[in-house]
């Protein structure tokens, strides 16, 4: 059983260098695959608290772990538990009157991977410290290219989930509407799938003084724009919401041509994964026909960007008591529905039971932005004591699960 009394106070020991490592990283952020400053102060904090870590994965990504020296009672439930840190940055010039702004113009964690690296290094220095009390292995991924390319994809197939095994990974995000501190859970269905589009209508260019002697790839792309909310609205239930967002339409030279073709591009969203493969299909369809209808044709290219992050309930419940035995019932928050956002730890949570859990930044009177992205986002450092906290509990909890503890979990 996790001493939590003894963490929050190591905690409370460690939380002023856990700030300094944090405001370093928001003043040196780095964007998408060119994390390498971040990288190489991550490393130099695990080789000082001497955690085992291989750099270089996916590019600038560092896997850490820390195996348990407890000897172990019966089959263990889960061999090894992840922990993921994305800290890539975005390219936005920060506005936050901060000491510590960034000195990297145009660049800025405003997105609050900055945080999750500083309390993914804060939980696995204690950690390393509580090694002689667990069994199994606690594994930390510092993530790049989040914001871009999926990171966490290209470290799971780089092998980042063996050697050792890791059975469950937990992650968390800043939630700057969240008061400071608190936990913001959903179970299920979290976030959403994405998939870019392309769409191409190929048409007949003619002048346009006689629209008859060609095809019009304007109208023909204009009416599948128009039509295709039909998909969300008639094709799927009204309790399973999807997205299709055309972003741009691109067509056309000279107002007295009718040009050859017109190219559409958007993105779909859906809360499932079979619910994406469906609205890709009927996409194709709908366009196909429409487009024949005029005369035209229509060539579609997808792009698929993140599954859909779904919670294992099993996990969460893990989650939710620690925060309850840690924090107290009234600092826990659900979120009153999925986001159709993504978020690339979707990738995690479609390989391996996962958790992805939102962490309070808000603070009442101080400072904050009231959402993500944005040039003057100012989180609560306070909000990183919770963080490692239910990081650290979280995981001593899991690794001390026998096989037959999995009934055990009351679920809400």
């Amino acid at each position: 059983m996790e001493k939590k009394d003894d963490i929050k106070k190591r905690i409370d020991e460690i939380y002023d260098e856990t700030v300094e490592i944090r405001r370093d990283l928001h003043m040196h952020p780095e964007l998408s695959e060119h994390e390498v400053r971040t990288a190489e102060k991550i490393s130099g904090y695990l080789s000082r608290w001497g955690i085992e870590h291989r750099c270089g994965v996916a590019g600038n990504g560092i896997v850490a772990w820390i195996e348990g020296r407890k000897p172990s009672q019966g089959d263990l439930l889960f061999r090894g538990v992840g922990i993921r840190a994305d800290m890539d940055a975005l390219p936005v010039k920060e506005l936050a009157d901060v000491p510590f702004r960034s000195a990297n113009e145009g660049v800025m964690h405003a997105c609050g991977h900055d945080i999750h690296t500083a309390v993914a290094l804060g939980s696995a220095r204690i950690l390393k410290e509580m090694e002689s009390e667990f069994s199994g292995a606690v594994k930390f991924f510092f993530q790049p290219s989040e914001e871009t390319v999926g990171g966490a994809e290209r470290m799971i197939a780089e092998g980042c989930l063996l050697d050792p095994p890791v059975d469950a990974v937990a992650g968390l995000h800043v939630a700057p509407l969240v008061p400071s501190g608190d936990l913001e859970l959903c179970r299920g269905r979290m976030n959403a799938a994405s998939t870019e589009f392309e769409l191409t209508v190929s048409g007949k260019s003619c002048h346009g003084a006689h629209p008859d002697d060609g095809a019009d790839p304007i109208l023909a792309a204009s009416h599948i724009v128009a039509g295709l909310q039909s998909i969300i609205s008639r094709n799927l239930s009204p309790a399973n919401p999807g997205l299709i967002t055309v972003g741009k339409f691109i067509s056309g030279t000279a107002n007295n041509v009718i040009p050859e073709k017109a190219v559409l591009s958007g993105i779909i969203r859906a809360l499932d994964n079979e619910t994406q493969r469906f609205i890709k299909d009927r996409l194709l369809s709908f366009a196909s026909s429409t487009a024949e209808a005029f005369g035209a044709r229509a060539d579609i290219y997808f792009r698929d960007s993140y599954p859909a992050l779904v919670n294992d309930d099993f996990l969460l419940d893990t989650v939710r008591e620690a925060a309850q035995e840690c924090l107290g019932s009234d600092r826990i928050h659900f979120m009153p529905e999925p986001s159709l956002g993504s978020d690339d730890f979707s990738y995690f949570s479609n390989a391996v039971r996962s958790i992805y859990f939102n962490l309070g930044t808000k603070k009442e009177g101080g400072p904050s932005s009231d959402i993500l992205h944005s040039a003057y986002y100012c989180p609560d450092e306070e909000s990183m004591k919770s963080g490692m906290l239910i990081e650290i509990v979280s995981a001593l909890r899991l690794l001390d699960m026998k096989g037959s503890d999995c009934s055990g979990i009351s679920h809400q």
